[in-house]
Protein backbone atom coordinates (compact mmCIF):
# COMPACT_ATOMS: atom_id res chain seq x y z
CA UNK A 1 0.00 0.00 0.00
CA UNK A 2 2.47 2.18 0.93
CA UNK A 3 4.62 1.61 -2.37
CA UNK A 4 1.04 2.65 -4.46
CA UNK A 5 0.59 5.71 -2.54
CA UNK A 6 4.09 6.51 -2.73
CA UNK A 7 4.08 5.72 -6.51
CA UNK A 8 1.00 8.34 -7.36
CA UNK A 9 2.57 11.04 -5.45
CA UNK A 10 5.50 10.68 -7.69
CA UNK A 11 3.55 10.39 -10.92
CA UNK A 12 1.53 13.73 -9.35
CA UNK A 13 4.86 15.70 -8.91
CA UNK A 14 5.98 14.59 -12.40
CA UNK A 15 3.27 15.87 -14.38
CA UNK A 16 3.49 19.12 -12.18
CA UNK A 17 7.09 18.81 -12.77
CA UNK A 18 6.20 19.73 -17.01
CA UNK A 19 3.14 21.49 -16.27
CA UNK A 20 2.97 24.89 -17.32
CA UNK A 21 2.44 27.55 -15.05
CA UNK A 22 0.36 29.45 -17.61
CA UNK A 23 -0.71 33.08 -16.75
CA UNK A 24 -0.77 35.04 -13.36
CA UNK A 25 1.86 36.40 -11.47
CA UNK A 26 3.75 32.96 -11.02
CA UNK A 27 4.23 33.33 -14.68
CA UNK A 28 5.08 36.92 -14.84
CA UNK A 29 7.90 36.23 -12.37
CA UNK A 30 9.21 33.47 -14.02
CA UNK A 31 8.67 34.33 -16.98
CA UNK A 32 11.85 33.41 -19.82
CA UNK A 33 13.42 30.88 -17.36
CA UNK A 34 13.11 27.19 -17.93
CA UNK A 35 13.28 23.84 -15.80
CA UNK A 36 11.69 22.49 -12.91
CA UNK A 37 12.47 24.88 -10.22
CA UNK A 38 10.87 27.70 -12.18
CA UNK A 39 7.61 25.81 -13.72
CA UNK A 40 7.11 24.52 -9.83
CA UNK A 41 7.62 28.21 -8.40
CA UNK A 42 5.51 29.67 -11.05
CA UNK A 43 2.27 27.18 -10.65
CA UNK A 44 3.07 27.70 -6.63
CA UNK A 45 3.10 31.23 -6.59
CA UNK A 46 -0.21 31.25 -8.88
CA UNK A 47 -1.84 29.60 -6.41
CA UNK A 48 -0.72 31.77 -3.88
CA UNK A 49 -1.69 34.53 -5.71
CA UNK A 50 -4.83 33.43 -7.01
CA UNK A 51 -4.65 32.63 -10.81
CA UNK A 52 -8.35 31.96 -10.61
CA UNK A 53 -8.69 36.27 -10.06
CA UNK A 54 -6.18 37.03 -13.04
CA UNK A 55 -8.11 34.53 -15.46
CA UNK A 56 -11.64 35.91 -14.22
CA UNK A 57 -10.45 39.62 -14.60
CA UNK A 58 -8.17 39.39 -17.31
CA UNK A 59 -4.84 40.47 -14.93
CA UNK A 60 -0.79 39.77 -14.75
CA UNK A 61 -0.98 38.97 -18.68
CA UNK A 62 -4.31 36.37 -18.46
CA UNK A 63 -5.99 36.50 -21.64
CA UNK A 64 -9.74 36.46 -21.63
CA UNK A 65 -10.73 36.08 -25.04
CA UNK A 66 -13.15 33.19 -24.79
CA UNK A 67 -12.35 32.39 -28.55
CA UNK A 68 -8.32 32.04 -27.85
CA UNK A 69 -9.42 29.88 -24.73
CA UNK A 70 -11.43 27.48 -26.96
CA UNK A 71 -8.53 27.72 -29.84
CA UNK A 72 -6.00 26.61 -26.64
CA UNK A 73 -8.17 23.52 -25.81
CA UNK A 74 -8.51 22.77 -29.62
CA UNK A 75 -4.61 22.52 -29.90
CA UNK A 76 -4.47 21.03 -26.33
CA UNK A 77 -7.08 18.25 -27.04
CA UNK A 78 -5.21 17.44 -30.96
CA UNK A 79 -2.09 18.33 -30.43
CA UNK A 80 0.31 16.49 -32.94
CA UNK A 81 -2.75 16.83 -35.52
CA UNK A 82 -3.08 20.62 -35.47
CA UNK A 83 0.87 21.25 -35.80
CA UNK A 84 0.80 18.51 -38.76
CA UNK A 85 -2.16 20.88 -40.47
CA UNK A 86 0.08 24.22 -39.33
CA UNK A 87 2.85 22.66 -41.33
CA UNK A 88 0.45 21.71 -44.37
CA UNK A 89 -1.11 25.06 -44.32
CA UNK A 90 -4.47 22.99 -44.59
CA UNK A 91 -6.61 20.56 -42.81
CA UNK A 92 -9.83 20.22 -40.44
CA UNK A 93 -7.65 21.07 -37.54
CA UNK A 94 -6.81 24.30 -39.33
CA UNK A 95 -9.98 25.26 -39.99
CA UNK A 96 -11.46 24.13 -36.14
CA UNK A 97 -8.79 26.85 -35.20
CA UNK A 98 -9.87 29.45 -37.58
CA UNK A 99 -14.00 28.64 -36.83
CA UNK A 100 -12.45 28.81 -32.37
CA UNK A 101 -11.22 32.26 -33.56
CA UNK A 102 -13.97 33.13 -35.33
CA UNK A 103 -11.87 34.11 -39.00
CA UNK A 104 -13.88 34.66 -41.86
CA UNK A 105 -13.27 33.10 -45.06
CA UNK A 106 -12.37 36.40 -46.01
CA UNK A 107 -9.03 36.07 -44.05
CA UNK A 108 -8.88 31.62 -43.65
CA UNK A 109 -6.36 32.55 -46.32
CA UNK A 110 -4.43 34.82 -44.65
CA UNK A 111 -4.51 33.37 -41.18
CA UNK A 112 -3.87 29.84 -42.43
CA UNK A 113 -0.52 31.13 -44.47
CA UNK A 114 0.43 32.99 -41.30
CA UNK A 115 0.61 29.74 -39.31
CA UNK A 116 2.19 27.78 -42.00
CA UNK A 117 5.77 30.24 -42.50
CA UNK A 118 5.71 31.11 -38.66
CA UNK A 119 5.50 26.71 -37.86
CA UNK A 120 9.23 27.17 -36.33
CA UNK A 121 7.97 30.14 -34.43
CA UNK A 122 4.56 27.98 -32.99
CA UNK A 123 6.23 24.90 -32.25
CA UNK A 124 10.31 25.99 -31.98
CA UNK A 125 10.75 22.12 -30.47
CA UNK A 126 9.32 18.68 -30.88
CA UNK A 127 8.06 19.11 -27.21
CA UNK A 128 5.86 22.34 -27.44
CA UNK A 129 3.69 22.99 -24.67
CA UNK A 130 0.00 24.30 -25.72
CA UNK A 131 0.73 27.54 -23.75
CA UNK A 132 3.66 27.83 -25.77
CA UNK A 133 1.88 27.02 -29.03
CA UNK A 134 -0.73 29.52 -27.83
CA UNK A 135 1.16 32.44 -26.99
CA UNK A 136 3.26 31.97 -30.44
CA UNK A 137 0.13 32.13 -31.92
CA UNK A 138 -1.54 35.69 -30.47
CA UNK A 139 1.34 37.14 -30.89
CA UNK A 140 1.31 35.99 -34.67
CA UNK A 141 -2.25 37.36 -34.71
CA UNK A 142 -1.64 40.69 -32.76
CA UNK A 143 1.44 41.78 -34.88
CA UNK A 144 -0.88 41.28 -37.83
CA UNK A 145 -3.46 44.35 -39.21
CA UNK A 146 -6.01 42.11 -40.80
CA UNK A 147 -5.95 39.08 -38.37
CA UNK A 148 -5.37 40.94 -34.98
CA UNK A 149 -8.84 41.13 -34.39
CA UNK A 150 -9.26 37.70 -33.58
CA UNK A 151 -7.54 37.49 -30.54
CA UNK A 152 -7.91 41.05 -29.09
CA UNK A 153 -9.25 40.85 -25.30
Amino acid sequence: MKKLIAGAILLGASSMVFAQPGCGVGSMIWKGQSGVVPHVLGATTNGIASQTVSMTLGLAGCNTNENVQSMAMLIDARGSAVAADISRGEGENLNAMAAALGVTPVDKKAFFELLQNNFSVIFPHQDTATGEAVDAIVALLEQNDALSKYVAA
